[in-house]
């Protein structure tokens, strides 16, 4: 057992039996909010709440209330090529040593890396695959929740084709991010950038996971979670600091 597991066995038989989940979009000044919300059996919703912040953030939608939170940031190096920082914090204390530890090992998005932090299961050695391990107890056979969504990526190639896709109603996020993302480069391309980078006060946002009355909108939930339609937990813009 993960000793600082964030999900419980509710939260992992929801996923598995509703495979296809309610897809709520929103924009805010500084990206999108998509969450996803699942069948609890009752009469309740499980939500799932992502964040993207222009121009190449993520925060991962799985923390209950109280629980690590974790982000990526997609810096591009090349065309083909980009760092990738991963990073957990919990914003009502600070991390404990304990998990520093596991974090140091690999956890979730975070992968195990070495001196010069690329991780240790990479495409150059096949993610250190265990055929073994895949065939007894692990459809993968690679350790390590952030090398198995790298080895899916890396498949598809430094370059995919996308207008091969067949995208269906799960995909309304990606939907989304790719509109907004395909036509920010465009403006750019004429000289205007993207409005997002002006409003990096509005980067504090919050994602998260809840559960909570099937007759509540993501605003009602969102205002629930967080305390704000879009997640927003900074302290307001005024006159003055302007």
């Amino acid at each position: 057992m993960n000793p600082i597991a964030r999900m419980s066995s509710d939260h992992m038989r929801w996923i598995a039996e509703d495979p296809r989940p309610v897809i709520k979009i929103a924009a805010h000044a500084a990206g999108l909010t998509i969450a996803g919300g699942r069948l609890t059996g009752g009469d309740n919703i499980y939500w799932r709440i992502a964040q993207f912040l222009m121009p190449f953030h993520a925060y991962a939608p799985s923390a209950m209330p109280g629980e690590n939170i974790f982000g990526q940031t997609f810096v591009p190096v090349t065309d083909t090529n980009c760092w990738i920082y991963t990073y957990a914090w919990n914003p009502e204390r600070p991390l404990t040593r304990a998990e520093r530890d596991v974090f140091d090992r690999g956890n979730g998005v975070i992968a195990e890396v070495g001196d010069n932090y690329v991780p240790l299961r990479h495409k150059g050695n096949d993610y250190l695959i265990d055929r073994k391990m895949q065939k007894t107890r692990s459809y993968t056979g690679i350790k390590g929740v952030s090398e198995q969504d790298a080895a899916v990526q890396d498949s598809q190639g430094p370059i995919a084709d996308r207008t091969r896709e067949h995208l269906g109603p799960t995909d309304l996020g990606i939907m989304h991010f790719r509109k907004v993302v395909m036509e920010l480069a465009r403006a750019l391309q004429q000289g205007e950038p993207p409005p997002q980078a002006a409003h990096q006060d509005r980067h504090a946002v919050r994602s998260g996971a809840c559960v909570t009355s099937k007759a509540k909108d993501l605003s009602a939930v969102m205002l629930e979670r967080f305390g704000d339609v879009t997640g927003f937990v900074g302290r307001p813009r005024t006159a003055a600091a302007e």
